[in-house]
């Protein structure tokens, strides 16, 4: 993306309640908005550089490094979530080849929650980037149990919540069990 006249036309920011650098929003007419970056989206390389884990002000630095132009890597919620049940970070080779397969259950790992600092402080440099979009996956229907119908949708929950339930117990036997305590 090369920077206009008013810098690359987009404000940059990081919130409490998840890690990372976000598009806030875009100007009208801008580089940006040329590139096709929209607002939430989440930057993960800037001029081939992971960015993932810095602070607001070393991205800034990094697309003010590029000069007159820079090169970004974005994705967007979905494409995000995507890639995170694929347990994959998104980089410029998702762009051209293949995707990756979602891990299984088995494979569920702990994840560990790296907290970032908000900044509300946008950026207002203007940076040219050549924006890759990461491709957005189409989720499989079954992963999220929508070819369920409601019927057996709600079917499920009540299976789910009697399997829970402690099983039925009398009075009599209720009674002896904590007289004993």
């Amino acid at each position: 993306m090369k920077k206009g006249t008013s810098g690359y036309g987009f404000n940059l920011h990081s919130e409490k309640s998840k890690p990372g650098q976000y598009i806030r929003a875009v100007d009208e007419d801008s580089p940006a908005q040329r590139a096709g970056l929209r607002p939430q989206d989440k930057i993960i390389q800037v001029n081939g550089r992971s960015v993932i884990g810095l602070q607001h002000s070393e991205v800034v630095a990094a697309i003010k490094a590029g000069g007159d132009s820079t090169s970004l890597l974005v994705v967007d919620a979905e494409s995000e979530e995507f890639f995170n049940r694929c347990r994959v970070l998104p980089t410029e080779a998702h762009v051209t080849g293949p995707l990756p397969e979602p891990a299984s259950e088995e494979e569920a790992k702990p994840k560990v929650s790296v907290s970032s600092s908000a900044s509300s402080a946008s950026s207002t440099a203007s940076l040219p980037a050549e924006v890759e979009r990461a491709p957005r996956a189409a989720p499989a229907a079954d992963s999220l149990g929508l070819s369920m119908s409601l019927a057996e949708a709600k079917e499920k929950a009540r299976q789910k919540r009697a399997a829970k339930k402690a099983p039925t117990m009398d009075w009599s036997k209720r009674n002896e069990l904590f007289g004993n305590l």
